[in-house]
């Protein structure tokens, strides 16, 4: 036999999707550790090969690929728990990290205090050299000032260090000279430099990035090198990849190097895996909510493809790097009910997490979360908790909603959970509303996929907030993210500065077509180094672009460029394209205005083949065999008695009418009485409103997502 796994670690379970060569699917959950998140993973590796009877060497020695993700290092910048990080730059620019780009997050706020530096003033420190727009050398490096900034940084222990010059993308000499004395000079030390990471134009978002990269580097690396020593003892010979924000994965050399890469990499491959399941009914209009323990990740998928974005945040600095625009909410399972000072309900964003957990755990809770509240209405069994490892306690939950919601607002128990759910869908629904409405594109048209342990409770009372018409629960929904690491190729974005103007047509097309000939061999190298076989890569070209006088770029895709060196003649088309883009992004053009570019981008793609899942089992239309159960549950203000149903007994073509609970081991799907359900030939379950047919349904948002189809692939972002 022989596997592949995604293991996806988060905050407060670790996911395992295993997949066995003839497409067998297992799926495990275990608690993530931490302080050693390396125990976490080979705790579960070790629960994989005991359900296989066999020692975990053998197991590891028949797994021939390992596709990881981890929220390390987003949660060692909200913990601050990351490296003792120092800065340093061109004299003259020694506050331009900390002063960001002088917004306030809330404008109305006088007092508002600006977020907690990553690096504090006291580790920051200039150097005298200086580049000119360019790329000229103005005043040549100052070694010495580098050797006096790296006798600083060894008196204040710093882990690591982040260079950042101005105007270093143009000439990077300065800053590669530097890192050779820093060094040299403190031997250990992570330093990470600018031209690098990230060699396009504005300092303060190159800097920041840069100094995330730094900050987060010595923790990642270690955690890298920690697993990998593991793995290898434990007889793995196989590929072992790491997930990126931007919806890719990477090499460990890489990660070890660019940890800043992983900042968002938590929840990027779940719109990935998304857009896999519905392509089978061929729908490439999405939106996708990920509901875990802790958060809610919302993201739009159009035409089978999810944006990416080049403008993200963490704890208010910014992250320039290419990285799924995913919107996060603190909204899951552990989300805590609480009334306020004025007597509201309120839900979230404070979690229970995994210790102490919901008030049902029975490990010393005593708040009421999400996950209680759906206890109490009786949409949860309380011995079949992640398939039965863990009992939840219905006495413990009712106490704890009773205390902290029902009391203080004068209901009882059953109207606060009714309460606690009705208002984390309501924010659920807002959160899909800032990826959908808020970009322009109305949820209406689109196909809901709920996904993580939580997201299936919730689907219907979402897509009913929002006039959702059809929800996709894909077979592997729990563990969402884990799958679609298993369905992402290998990805790399670079991006060189270009200050070019399309009415300067022969300039242009010469820096145009030298650009294209750096990135392509670049890229070419890149997946060489990580044995992609020259019929698997695939380069897909970007342009940062705007009318001149605008401040905000526009990434805008540029086909042309992969078809081979541009032409004079093709700069028109080149124009109109970016035209096209913008009035569809902002609703209006400047048409008359010259169109500058200001960085070309190239994704370096190595295409991997989609993991061999097995068609289950044909049943009849009717799922009576799946039956388990019946039980009381509320749907409104009434009670209802509900059928209970066991996922693994449910065959392709088996119809369901709501009111109905589906229970698999590591999720549950509650369908409302308005909708139905059906499983579809792989084990993923489609839901749409009584009174209509869901053949029309699929033919409409298939027919919807055909017509505004631009480009095809396999629909990796």
């Amino acid at each position: 036999m022989q596997w592949i796994l995604g293991i996806d670690v988060g905050g407060t379970f670790t996911d395992f999707l295993e997949i066995e060569a003839t497409g067998s699917v297992e799926i495990l959950k275990t608690p993530t550790t931490p302080q050693r998140p390396a125990e976490g993973v080979l705790a579960g590796l070790n629960k994989l090969a005991s359900r296989h009877s066999v020692t975990l060497e053998h197991y590891l020695s028949q797994v021939t690929l390992i596709v990881h993700g981890t929220t390390i290092t987003t949660n060692a910048i909200i913990t601050r728990n990351f490296a003792k990080t120092a800065y340093l730059t061109t004299k003259g620019f020694r506050d331009t990290l900390n002063s960001r780009r002088g917004i306030k997050r809330n404008a109305f706020t006088a007092k508002e205090a600006p977020p907690e530096p990553i690096v504090p003033q006291s580790l920051v420190r200039t150097v005298e050299e200086r580049v000119d727009r360019d790329g000229k050398i103005v005043i040549p490096l100052n070694e010495e000032g580098v050797r006096a900034a790296a006798e600083h940084f060894r008196e204040q222990h710093v882990e690591a260090i982040a260079v950042n010059y101005m105007f270093s993308f143009l000439h990077p000499a300065h800053e590669r000279k530097t890192r050779e004395i820093l060094e040299k000079e403190l031997p250990g030390i992570f330093v990470t430099i600018s031209s690098e990471v990230l060699p396009q134009v504005r300092m303060y978002e190159r800097g920041s990035t840069t100094v995330f990269n730094a900050c987060v580097g010595p923790l990642l690396r270690t955690y890298i090198c920690d697993l990998q020593r593991q793995l290898e003892s434990s007889a793995f010979r196989g590929r072992f990849l790491t997930m990126q924000s931007n919806g890719g994965v990477m090499s460990p050399e890489v990660v070890k190097e660019f940890a800043a890469n992983t900042l968002l990499s938590g929840p990027a491959s779940g719109p990935v895996a998304a857009s896999y399941f519905a392509r089978r009914h061929k729908l490439r209009d999405l939106v996708t909510i990920d509901m875990g323990g802790t958060s809610l990740d919302a993201c739009l998928v159009r035409d089978g493809r999810a944006s990416i974005t080049n403008q993200s945040e963490v704890a208010e600095y910014a992250l320039a790097l290419p990285s799924l625009d995913i919107h996060s909410i603190g909204a899951g399972g552990g989300s805590i009910a609480s009334v306020d000072a004025g007597g509201m309900l309120k839900v979230g964003p404070e979690s229970a997490g995994a210790v102490p957990g919901p008030a049902a755990y029975g490990s010393g809770g005593t708040k009421p979360t999400v996950t209680d509240a759906n206890l109490g209405l009786g949409y949860l069994n309380p011995d079949y908790f992640l398939g039965g490892e863990r009992r939840l306690n219905l006495d413990l939950a009712n106490e704890a909603i009773t205390a902290e919601v029902a009391r203080p607002m004068g209901l009882n128990v059953v109207e606060a959970a009714r309460g606690i759910i009705a208002v984390v869908n309501a924010q659920m629904a807002n959160g899909v509303r800032q990826v959908s409405i808020a970009r322009g594109f109305d949820p209406r048209d689109a196909v809901l996929v709920a996904a993580g342990g939580a997201g299936p409770l919730h689907a219907c009372g979402i897509a009913e907030e929002l006039g959702m018409q059809l929800i996709l629960v894909p077979r592997t929904s729990s563990v969402l993210c884990s799958t679609g690491m298993l369905v992402t190729d290998l990805r790399h974005d670079m991006v060189r500065f270009a200050s070019l103007r399309l009415d300067e047509p022969e300039h242009t097309v010469s820096a145009l077509n030298e650009l294209r000939r750096e990135l392509l061999a670049h890229g070419d190298k890149v997946l060489a180094e990580e044995h992609v076989p020259a019929g698997r890569r695939r380069f897909q070209f970007t342009c940062d672009m705007q009318f001149e006088g605008q401040f905000n770029v526009l990434e805008t895709e540029v086909a042309i460029l992969a078809d081979g060196p541009i032409r004079p003649k093709q700069l028109p088309t080149l124009a109109q394209t970016f035209i096209n883009h913008h009035e569809r992004v902002y609703g209006y053009t400047l048409g008359d205005s010259v169109i500058e570019i200001q960085s070309v981008r190239l994704s370096a793609i190595g295409v991997t083949d989609d993991p061999p899942f097995r068609n289950i089992a044909m049943g009849t239309r009717s799922a009576k065999a799946a039956v388990k159960a019946h039980r009381r549950a509320w749907f409104g203000k009434k009670a209802l008695v509900t059928t209970v149903y066991e996922s693994s007994r449910l065959r392709a073509g088996n119809e369901i009418s709501g009111p109905a609970i589906v229970e698999a081991a590591t999720t549950t799907i509650k369908v409302d009485p308005q909708w139905n359900l059906k499983v579809d030939p792989i084990g993923s379950y489609l839901m749409w409103e009584k009174g209509t047919a869901l053949n029309r349904l699929l033919a409409r948002f298939s027919r919807q997502a055909t017509s505004s189809s631009h480009q095809g692939g396999r629909g990796a972002p």
